[in-house]
């Protein structure tokens, strides 16, 4: 067996031999054990050859090398891994392939084992959970917990490590709701194993022309504790772990639903009666003036689901008109999707009808979508992704849309033997899992493949509900929409009459950021920008501080009726927003340190860039008094502040001095 090395500036890759590759840093090794695959002639060991089949760069900074390796019974497994020029984390996946008749077993799930490596009994491993979802803020916080002190089956995705002088750290790209486990990692014995729970692949799967590609896993290791790692993993995701880059970048989105809704709710009107052009018009002009980047036109743009053609009744110039308006003022153009749904009469359901998702043998539907014609389930673990991708890259061309809000993608829905989870050998309750597997997949391909015709276009994925793709999987292509109106009254026991809006926080003022800011428990480990919520624009100025101070920490997003503001508000917003731009890749770029909690008497966010102290602090208190705050890193010389406070400087030291009448906040924007 070949081997060989790649000098990397963090660490040392060793491949061959008994582990498939070895990671060194600071003189210290972890051996990454062959993947395992159950196949019917019995499962796989190490390959008799691994040797590294061609090397290219697939960016400026991200370097993949594909190896390949022959295992008994006509069987090749290759490795494709990505390394990034100043990161201490890889990429790398798996394809099975075989060039006779063999299939993939699986006799309970627990067949395929992805990596594993030594680990010593007094380890301390931490597991990242992302999808644990948190019926009080009705969306998901991240939580980190002592790893298998509760469950032998540990979901993550991410597991972290303390040993000796470095951390380390295991993931994979996957997505599902805790407790909904498809991959979790295991104890056994002396060994950590990534290994797969359930429905990886349907049983008796086929390899024969059809090779098997594992997910994504990711390795790395820093020196330092966890702190040190989850810096290190935040940069990762910030600029390496995607090629779809414009994803990571801190625009700002203006979104109409939140006036839909209350048009629908306070004013009895229908969704789609203030989707129209004239609106539109008006909005965006407000827009560009608060300093707005991506005007996203929420649903009943079009006429029906599937074709997503324009609905001419309501814009008669066409969405082009718009788009020619938005980028005339700077922005960009954003239009929802639902990209499982088509029209009962649509030309894509009728082109793409083995597609249409099936339970019990029936098409799943028709079922209404907001006001438009009634749609039917399609499977996206299916040829159909193809369509969709090609059908939204058509609109990328002829209407210049950049901006692509995904919406109301479950993660079950098909049970149909003809698609790519299963066949007629499997049950229906394997066929749901393996499509539920699935989906995050082919989400991911479809984006790509529309990222590769436009790289400057950005897939957003509402996960407002539960029971979506949440994990680290979309986010190699995409971002999330994390957050809108959050907790419904129901979410609380509490009884509202009919056609009563029933979300609770809808209001201007302090209750609403308090849950919104929830979400930025996965700044730690995930940028924020990556996590956007949206944040009310009302008046008065009290709250438009609150919302503002919020947004600025990199949520980034505007939920507001822009019609109602007058303007002193929207110079005000502007205001604001002019610094934040100036200074928001810094503020991206910063790791979070972060006092006290959303809700409570004093809350404080700094983000401040370690290079150059450029960056915000951002205080918050929901008690009337006088606060301070010692900044704890590096801070720029020059500052500007909105909210009653000052900068009190004492030798090296910055001290944040601020004075609150009732429930407020503070921004305080350090610059050079």
């Amino acid at each position: 067996m070949d081997h060989f090395r790649i000098d990397h500036d963090c660490f040392t890759l060793t491949f061959g031999g008994s582990h498939a590759l070895q990671y060194t840093l600071a003189g210290e090794s972890i051996d990454l054990g062959w993947p395992g695959f159950l196949l019917d002639n019995g499962p796989t060991g190490a390959p008799e050859s691994w040797a590294l089949e061609s090397e290219m760069a697939v960016s400026p900074a991200i370097r993949q090398y594909n190896l390949i390796g022959s295992l008994p019974g006509g069987l090749t497994l290759r490795m494709e891994l990505r390394t990034a020029t100043g990161s201490p984390i890889i990429r790398f996946r798996y394809i099975l392939s075989s060039a006779e008749p063999r299939a993939m077993v699986s006799t309970g799930g627990r067949d395929l084992t992805y990596l594993s490596y030594p680990v010593s009994p007094d380890a301390r491993q931490t597991e990242v959970r992302f999808s644990n979802y948190d019926s009080v803020i009705h969306g998901y916080c991240l939580n980190e917990l002592p790893a298998f002190d509760y469950e032998d089956e540990v979901m993550g995705p991410i597991l972290a490590e303390e040993r000796g002088s470095i951390s380390l750290l295991t993931a994979y790209e996957h997505g599902s709701m805790y407790p909904d486990k498809f991959i979790a990692f295991v104890r056994d014995g002396g060994e950590l194993r990534l290994r797969s729970v359930r429905c990886n692949y349907p049983n008796k799967r086929p390899l024969m022309n059809r090779p098997y590609e594992t997910v994504w896993l990711q390795f790395g290791a820093v020196p330092g504790d966890m702190d040190a790692l989850a810096k290190a993993y935040r940069d990762f995701q910030l600029r390496f772990a995607t090629m779809n880059l414009e994803s990571r970048k801190p625009y700002i989105f203006y979104n109409t639903w939140a006036y839909q809704e209350r048009n629908r709710f306070w004013n009895h009107r229908t969704y789609l009666s203030s989707m129209n052009e004239e609106r539109m018009e008006k909005e965006i002009e407000i827009a560009h003036r608060m300093g707005v980047d991506v005007f996203v036109i929420d649903t009943g743009w079009y006429v029906k689901t599937g074709d997503w053609e324009v609905n001419g009744d309501r814009f008669p110039k066409g969405i082009r008109h718009i788009a020619d308006m938005l980028q005339a003022r700077g922005m960009k153009l954003g239009l929802w999707f639902n990209p499982t749904a088509a029209a009962a009469s649509s030309r894509i359901l009728q082109a793409n009808r083995k597609a249409m998702a099936t339970r019990e043998g029936k098409p799943v539907g028709p079922f209404p979508v907001w006001e438009t014609e009634e749609s039917y389930l399609m499977c996206l673990a299916s040829d159909y992704w193809e369509a969709f991708a090609d059908r939204l890259i058509e609109l990328a061309d002829r209407y210049n849309v950049r901006y692509f809000k995904w919406d109301a993608v479950d993660m079950y829905g098909c049970e149909d033997p003809n698609h790519w989870h299963g066949d007629r050998n499997n049950a229906p309750d394997e066929l749901q899992g393996c499509y539920a597997f699935e989906v995050g997949r082919s989400l991911s391909r479809v984006v790509d493949r529309l990222c590769k015709a436009h790289p400057d276009a950005i897939v957003d994925m509402d996960i407002t509900e539960a029971h979506r793709c949440f994990g680290l999987g979309f986010l190699s292509s995409g971002k999330f929409f994390t957050m809108n109106n959050g907790p419904y009254y129901e979410n609380y026991d509490i009884r509202v009459p009919e056609d009563v809006w029933t979300n609770i926080f809808v209001q201007p003022g302090p209750a609403r950021t308090w849950i919104m800011r929830r979400n930025l428990s996965y700044d730690k480990w995930i940028p924020s920008v990556l996590m956007m919520a949206h944040y009310l624009p009302d008046e008065p100025r009290s709250s438009q501080l609150l919302n503002l101070a919020s947004l600025i920490l990199g949520q980034n997003g505007i939920w507001g009726d822009l019609l109602s503001l007058s303007d002193e508000g929207i110079d005000y917003f502007a205001q604001v927003l002019t610094v934040y731009k100036r200074l928001r890749d810094a503020i991206t770029e910063a790791y979070p340190r972060v006092t006290g909690q959303p809700g409570q008497a004093f809350e404080a966010h700094e983000k401040l860039r370690d290079a150059d102290g450029q960056g915000a602090v951002v205080l918050f208190a929901n008690q009337a008094g006088d606060y301070e705050y010692r900044l704890r890193g590096k801070a720029a010389a020059r500052e500007t502040i909105f909210g009653e406070a000052s900068i009190q400087r004492r030798g090296d030291q910055l001290r944040l001095l601020a004075h609150f009448d009732g429930p407020g906040a503070v921004i305080a924007f350090f610059d050079n």
